[in-house]
């Protein structure tokens, strides 16, 4: 049985006449009945939704015309969507928030004061220079040693021969072996920069986190 009412008729009398039915219906104690909007804008009631409102809001009343249930609509695609992007960027953020919170832990634990980032920063400042004067001392000894074993291959080709492999590989190897260098002293300026920017990173927050404690004091 389905009952319609338009959606400007009163509430009350809509379900006051749904009570009426329901208990005048034979058998009818502890009938619940359901109601939902149609397409057209009226209000309708009966034992079951149709499929097609079956999506809506739909509300549940006891025999006596009391709400018991209230089904909400099914999400749209679009919604459902937005609400899963929501979790994961809550979910993203409170993983960020945490590590931020256990870093800046690291640093109230690990420093004394500024001054430690700044002395932490410049001494590994300095093991990179270091690295890079012996790196640079590397490329040029590799240099010297292919100008060496290249005249070495000259004099034979001079002599009339062709020179052997063990001449060549070795000459290979060393070819080899500087651009290796050459590239390890170019990752250092690279390397250096950044080692740069974290201490200065972890220096400015670590003055702010002091800033914000002797504000809360």
């Amino acid at each position: 049985m389905v009952m319609r009412f338009p959606v400007y008729a009163a509430a009350g009398a809509a379900l006051s006449l749904l009570a009426m039915a329901a208990q005048a219906a034979p058998s009818s104690s502890g009938k619940r009945f359901t109601c939902w909007t149609d397409n057209q804008g009226h209000r309708a009631c009966g034992d079951a939704v149709p499929p097609q409102y079956a999506q809506k809001q739909r509300e549940v009343y006891d025999d006596q015309g009391r709400v018991r249930e209230v089904k909400p609509r099914e999400k749209t695609a679009d919604e459902v969507a937005a609400e899963e992007k929501a979790a994961h960027d809550a979910a993203a953020k409170a993983v960020r928030e945490q590590k931020q919170r256990d870093y800046d832990h690291f640093l109230l634990s690990t420093y004394d004061s500024a001054a430690d980032i700044e002395r932490a920063r410049d001494e590994r400042v300095a093991m990179i220079e270091g690295r890079r004067a012996l790196t640079e001392k590397t490329v040029a000894d590799n240099q010297k040693a292919i100008e060496q074993q290249q005249s070495r291959i000259d004099v034979v080709k001079r002599g009339g021969h062709t020179p052997g492999k063990a001449l060549t590989d070795k000459l290979a190897d060393l070819q080899a072996s500087l651009v290796d260098n050459q590239k390890a002293l170019q990752n250092f300026v690279s390397e250096k920069q950044q080692v740069t920017d974290k201490y200065n990173a972890d220096l400015a927050r670590y003055r702010e986190l002091h800033g914000s404690a002797a504000g809360a004091e």
